[in-house]
């Protein structure tokens, strides 16, 4: 984190202000840039743009050369999914400074891939935290448990260090994500998962009349993630629904698509979508399909959930995807 003392020009009288009201380093007062003219009222406009470049320069997020945005992005964190298989499509896994987007129907195994994203960051970076914001009460301390003691880690130590959110409607769910920077700077946080984002939307905004309301709630709720994946170097990992789409001619996988529509379209990267399927013997297996990425091509992985949550796919005794 950068001291909000390296913003030039930022008087005492402001910096006490903001200190008072949660923002003690750059990383903040760029999070929380819509809210400083609120804030800090007797600071002019045009001083206060000053400030915020400023600290977008700290954080080489203001005019920089593309050469020094590559330093930038070779500083990202890579988690792994717990597949091989997967990792391979995701350019090594799921990188920080994005909000990876995994989607499907119920049942395919959504909160076992964020669950053994997490297992995996937190037995990766031992002395720092993850957030785990449950919407659909998805989340089973049994289950993390699990997942983390047979992969062979400590999960009390895993537990320890997840920070469990419940939220119970949209509003709940967008206040905690616009104080989340506290919990991040605080308990030095890594990653962020939620399980299953649109759930509360879909609950309360309900039809046509609502759906520009709704929309626009989703679009604050995903700006705020992608700014704080960016501005911390994070991860956020989230979980989402699907919608049927009746056709008069059936396609394979054409008449499913995620919720959320352009906007969350969008804001997203990469997307991931996930079926069922079957593998040899009549295993049962998931296939994940990379639905949009900037950076990644169109790729399929094969892997399978276990009581070890994501697992590369055993063939002939060996797990395929391993070295």
């Amino acid at each position: 984190m950068t001291p909000l003392e390296k913003i030039k020009g930022l008087g005492k009288s402001f910096l006490s202000v903001l200190k008072g009201n949660g923002i003690k380093t750059v990383e903040a007062f760029i999070y929380r840039a819509d809210e400083l003219g609120d804030l800090l009222p007797d600071l002019p406009q045009h001083k206060l743009t000053e400030l915020t470049i400023e600290a977008l320069r700290l954080k080489r997020r203001w005019m920089v050369p593309a050469s020094e945005w590559a330093e930038v992005e070779k500083s990202q964190i890579v988690f792994s999914t717990g597949s091989n298989a997967l990792n391979a499509i995701l350019g090594g896994g799921v990188h920080s400074m994005y909000v990876a987007e995994f989607f499907g129907e119920y049942g395919v195994g959504k909160s076992q891939i964020l669950n053994t994203i997490m297992v995996e960051g937190l037995a990766k970076y031992k002395d720092r935290t993850a957030i785990y914001i449950d919407c659909e009460k998805t989340f089973r301390y049994d289950r993390i448990s699990e997942i983390a003691s047979l992969r062979g880690y400590d999960p009390n130590d895993i537990l320890n260090r997840t920070v469990l959110i419940r939220t119970e409607h949209t509003t709940d769910l967008l206040e905690v994500i616009k104080r989340l920077y506290l919990t991040v700077e605080a308990r030095k946080s890594v990653l962020v998962v939620c399980d299953s984002l649109i759930s509360h939307l879909r609950a309360e905004f309900l039809g046509r009349e609502m759906l520009a309301e709704r929309q626009h709630m989703l679009l604050r709720i995903l700006k705020r993630l992608q700014s704080l994946a960016s501005i911390y170097n994070i991860g956020v990992v989230i979980s989402n629904q699907v919608v049927a789409v009746p056709t008069q001619t059936f396609t394979p996988f054409g008449d499913i698509k995620a919720t959320g529509g352009h906007i969350m379209a969008h804001h997203t990267e990469p997307r991931v979508f996930v079926r069922k399927g079957t593998g040899k013997a009549g295993v049962s297996v998931r296939i994940a399909r990379i639905e949009d990425s900037s950076w990644l091509p169109p790729a399929e992985a094969t892997f399978r959930i276990t009581e070890r949550g994501v697992e590369d796919v055993k063939s002939g005794g060996v797990e395929v995807g391993k070295d």
